[in-house]
């Protein structure tokens, strides 16, 4: 599957197609810094203006259905596709105030037909940017409204008319509501930022700095690419376009390392991961999160801080662990000298996280955050010789800034349909019902079924989408059974986060297989295996809320202290019994044991988790002083590979 992907012809719009793609994306940027800076529209016009121009950008830039086979019929398409847009959008924009007014609720025939054709565009869009599971999953939620009253017993609603449905799909309950909101007024100014440090090089720098840090250790090669990684998608906010971003330079460098290609493509997966739970950014996430509960950021990031270390601690010490069972030799990876333009890059790249942080904490807002944030890494980089743009390199920072944001602002519209119609007809409450009383008997299970809705809806979207989605489904219930309201934003969000490398969907994988040549399913069950301390997380806050340090005093930090240490713990002899070597090989019965009391470690109180951790660490000093006899032999490189 992977292999024929790759030897597909490359598809390229029409020279004009291409031209108006470009437009629409340099001026999706202009318009969120102009009304940052000057404006601020009412919402619908916000959002209208926003959703227009990436759909345009969209039906320009991105294949459609008969794209290969039938290139001339495609153009059309597309051409149609825009000027009906134009169309939908246009009437939208105009007629908005008169809706809300006068038309709510009774929309006449001009209504319907922009609510129709508005929402068939919106599909459309969402299938060339995101393939057909998230048009499965949008389209499902319309063919619910429409037929749901015939559904047996709770799944069943009242029933209604099409003119209903489609007012709900192209309102503020559904297209324009909060998913696409969340986009236009945060996401899209850090995607900005994103591709201001892309241009000038600071994010260079990112992949230069974890070189350095890993130079001189056995798992090196790894080492680097979990830090570039983590770093680089706390900026990108993609799982799937980090691993194509990044893994194109880590993935090799793995293997040339020794490390077998199944295994370097799941770190990578992985790792790419993790940037979207790595403060302060977290992949834009902290920000939705703030925008939508009203939590201040900095309790946010505080929370995060803890949970995101214990993850990048685990893909660490397994790989280090990895590299000993191999018998790897030391790498030396640090063949590129800080010379003045690395410096330069490290300058940018310190002035506008400096800025960032800064303004963040001082209480303005997400936006005008990241916008200072935009201009600053801009101006420096002017300054400095090594990082200075030209003419062209500023207009590719306004055609990015808008063209990597275009999948998650047309899924996020998409997928505000399916909020409407869990809103609209009650499901919502049907499975949070559902999941409370399943509570009410045993937490544990209750939980487990709320992760498991969050990674089966979460599939195949980005992490902003996915995280909008099943906060509205899940989340009330999760709050129902006595969780927090920062830890059940965060429990959702993790798993939206890791719904990007769980199978059949798993993106990031899919990226990764499409570097190393390995069949996907193999990497998929390795990254699976890398990962089992980040699916137990969640639990671990459950069950250890002090680890989000939302209490932190004199008094308690003791017993935070203590808690942390037990999740290090734990966290280090789950990746031990992941790759069954500690000093050397262990023994099936060692693995299996130190496994279970990691989990029980991270999922239970303060006295079982204690007692799960000392046995640990006698297991794991048994191994240490007691080699095995027949231990394997150190390993050349390249042998993995």
């Amino acid at each position: 599957m992977t292999s024929s992907i790759v030897n597909q012809p490359t598809w390229r719009p029409s020279p004009a197609l291409r031209g108006l793609g470009l437009v629409a994306c340099a001026a999706l940027t202009l318009f969120i810094l102009w009304t940052t800076v000057a404006v601020r529209y009412p919402s619908q016009v916000m959002y209208g203006v926003s959703l227009m121009l990436g759909l345009i950008a969209t039906f320009a830039l991105k294949p459609g259905p008969v794209a290969r086979r039938l290139p001339a019929v495609d153009q059309g398409i597309s051409w149609l596709l825009i000027a009906l847009t134009l169309a939908s959008s246009g009437y939208y924009l105009r007629e908005y105030a008169n809706i809300a007014a006068f038309r709510e609720g009774l929309p006449n025939t001009q209504d319907m037909l922009c609510y129709v054709v508005g929402t068939l565009l919106v599909l459309e869009g969402a299938r060339r940017v995101e393939g057909w599971a998230l048009v499965a999953i949008s389209g499902g939620a319309i063919l619910y409204l429409l037929f749901g009253e015939w559904l047996p017993g709770a799944l069943g609603h009242r029933g209604l008319y099409l003119d209903e449905v489609f007012e709900v799909s192209y309102s503020y309950q559904g297209i324009y509501g909060i998913a696409l909101g969340a986009v236009v007024d945060v996401v899209l100014m850090f995607v900005i930022l994103g591709a201001a440090l892309r241009h000038t090089g600071a994010g260079d720098f990112f992949n230069f700095l974890s070189l350095r840090l890993a130079h001189g250790r056995r798992s090196g090669a790894a080492q680097a690419a979990i830090l570039g990684s983590a770093m680089f998608g706390s900026i990108n906010g993609s799982a799937p376009a980090n691993v194509m971003s990044t893994g194109v330079l880590t993935i090799p460098m793995m293997k040339r390392a020794g490390y077998h290609g199944r295994f370097a493509g799941a770190v990578e997966a992985v790792a790419s991961c993790s940037g979207q739970l790595l403060p302060p950014i977290m992949g834009v996430g902290a920000f939705i999160m703030a925008e939508i509960t009203g939590i201040p950021y900095p309790s946010i990031l505080l929370a995060a801080i803890v949970p995101a270390f214990l993850y990048l601690l685990a893909l660490s010490a397994a790989v280090a662990f990895e590299a000993g069972r191999l018998g790897l030799a030391p790498e030396e990876t640090d063949d590129d000298p800080f010379d003045r333009q690395r410096m330069s890059q490290g300058l940018v790249l310190l002035s506008g996280f400096v800025t960032l942080i800064g303004l963040l904490l001082v209480g303005y807002s997400p936006t005008w955050c990241g916008m200072s944030a935009a201009a600053v890494v801009l101006v420096v980089a002017m300054l400095l010789p090594g990082t200075r743009l030209s003419l062209t390199g500023v207009r590719d920072v306004l055609v990015d800034g808008g063209r990597d944001g275009l999948a998650v602002l047309v899924s996020c519209a998409a997928i505000g349909i399916v909020i409407g119609a869990v809103s609209v007809t009650g499901l919502g409450v049907t499975l949070n019902q559902a999941i409370v009383g399943l509570g009410e008997d045993n937490l544990l299970l209750a939980l487990i079924l709320a992760a498991f809705c969050s990674i089966l809806l979460g599939m195949g979207l980005p992490t902003a989408a996915s995280y909008l989605m099943v906060i509205f489904v899940a989340g009330p219930a999760i709050l129902e059974l006595g969780i927090g309201l920062l830890q059940t934003h965060l429990f959702v969000f993790y798993y939206a986060v890791l719904s990007a490398i769980t199978p059949p969907v798993a993106l990031a994988v899919f990226a990764a297989a499409a570097i190393t040549g390995e069949r996907t399913l193999g990497i998929a069950l390795s990254a699976l295996r890398l990962s089992v301390v980040a699916f137990l997380l969640p639990f671990a806050w459950v069950y250890h809320p002090e680890i989000n340090l939302q209490e932190l005093s004199v008094d308690t930090l003791p017993g935070v202290a203590v808690t942390v240490l037990l999740m290090i713990v734990a966290t280090v002899g789950i990746s031990a019994a992941n790759v069954g070597f500690f000093r050397r090989p262990l023994k099936l019965v060692e693995r299996l044991a130190i496994a279970v009391a990691g989990v029980v470690a991270l999922t239970q109180g303060i006295l079982v988790s204690t007692i799960a951790c000392v046995t640990i660490v006698g297991l794991m000093l048994n191994a240490r002083r007691t080699p095995a006899i027949g231990s394997l032999t150190a390993k050349t490189k390249g042998r993995a590979s």
